[in-house]
């Protein structure tokens, strides 16, 4: 379906007046992903949004303001990621050398593999979203947010995200040939929000775990230990990775951090008063639970500025490396292993947190975590750690063999 191979033509030999060079190419890919940058963002508010209104009030209806925005999102992530195919397609049929530069499907299309990814992740939202509807309407309305359909949405959301950091990357490696700074660097800035986007959206999708029981919980005899830890430290360091390794910026990792912790100020804002607003409007009530959960879930989640701790201890084994000139394994190792203990201390620390509001909860009575089951916990750290850096690994290789 696909075709990866053929050898590039020299940069410099598509020139002319009324044809499209390289550089055209690389423009056109930069304004598409920072155009797909935008519209993740409003499914990202929506996304919040909705998790929030499920939370405290359920859900009552198909087309409320979250679902739109989510809809919006999806809707126009693949009208963009279509238009930019469509002209790139038209490009490489009058201009046969740019199709050095892209992926062709089915011998008709031709156009970066991202743009491709990016159509496919709002393909399987859009399918998604129905049958979710359908779900609920099974099962009810007090469902989790790991719930199948709701999955295939993030995942959907997730591959779209992959697919806009290839697009990206793609406009950053053109423009080097031509030796385009300002090009190149508004390509990796674009990375890095997409890169903080993705740790938000991630780490959003943890929220099923920041109870200390549940069926999302190990349960071990009698003890229950909460799986935060794991996935937490899977998330933070695989986004730190992969910044690590697809950026050429040093402090690349605290770059993304910085910008997650930036999305969490924003949506930490914004979903108070639209919830309010909301809730106003179509004059609903809360749920007896709601009082439990407060007024934003948003801060319970991994989205804490200790996570810096993780980014700067990534960051500071790579500008060690460098300057003695470590081997690119041995900088990884050492890399892992900084974030792993760091991510002892802000997952420790955000279980804490999670026990004692559950304790205030509760009305201090029984609640939190034994000592026991949060050393469990974090002990789940190391394996999450390694899978992470593996995936972080193994995902910007790909990406970097791709990259054209």
């Amino acid at each position: 379906m696909a075709n990866m191979t053929g050898s590039l033509p020299p940069a410099n030999a598509i020139v002319g007046g009324a044809t499209k060079s390289i550089r055209d190419l690389a423009h056109l890919r930069l304004v598409t992903g920072l155009t797909l940058i935008l519209v993740s963002l409003v499914g990202l508010f929506g996304g919040n949004w909705d998790i929030q209104w499920h939370a405290v009030i359920g859900r009552d209806r198909t087309f409320t303001p979250p679902h739109d925005m989510i809809l919006i999102g999806i809707g126009l992530s693949g009208i963009v990621a279509l238009i930019s195919i469509l002209i790139e397609t038209r490009w490489a049929g009058r201009q046969h050398d740019l199709r050095a530069y892209s992926t062709d499907f089915l011998g008709v299309l031709h156009s970066s593999l991202g743009s491709y990814l990016v159509g496919f992740g709002a393909v399987c939202s859009a399918i998604a979203f129905p049958l979710d509807t359908y779900w609920h309407a099974l099962y009810g309305v007090d469902v989790s947010l790991w719930a199948p359909f709701h999955t295939m949405i993030s995942m959907g959301g997730t591959l779209g995200q992959f697919g806009m950091i290839y697009l990206l990357l793609s406009a950053a490696h053109l423009s080097e040939t031509q030796q385009d700074r300002r090009t190149a660097s508004l390509s990796y800035a674009g990375v890095v929000a997409l890169l903080g986007i993705l740790l938000s959206r991630l780490s959003t999708f943890l929220t099923p775990t920041i109870t200390s029981a549940g069926d999302t919980s190990l349960h071990l005899a009698a003890l229950t230990v909460n799986l935060f830890p794991f996935l937490m430290a899977l998330v933070a360091i695989f986004a730190c990775m992969l910044a690590v390794r697809l950026l050429p910026w040093m402090g690349a990792a605290t770059m993304v951090v910085v910008m997650s912790l930036l999305l969490w100020v924003l949506l930490s804002a914004f979903i108070p008063p639209m919830m309010t607003l909301l809730v106003q409007a179509e004059h609903q009530t809360y749920l007896a639970r709601a009082s439990t959960i407060g007024s934003t879930i948003i801060s319970l989640l991994g989205q804490t500025p200790l996570l810096l701790l993780t980014s700067l201890s990534i960051d500071g084994v790579i500008w060690l490396g460098r300057r003695g000139q470590w081997a690119s394994a041995r900088r990884n190792m050492w890399g892992i292993v900084a974030s792993t203990v760091s991510l002892f201390l802000v997952t420790g620390f955000t279980l804490v947190q999670i026990g004692l509001h559950e304790r205030v909860a509760q009305g201090g009575g029984v609640g939190g975590f034994s000592a026991l089951a949060l050393v469990l916990a974090l002990i789940l750290t190391i394996p999450g750690s390694l899978l992470g850096g593996w995936l972080g690994l193994t995902i910007s290789d790909a990406v970097q063999g791709l990259r054209r």
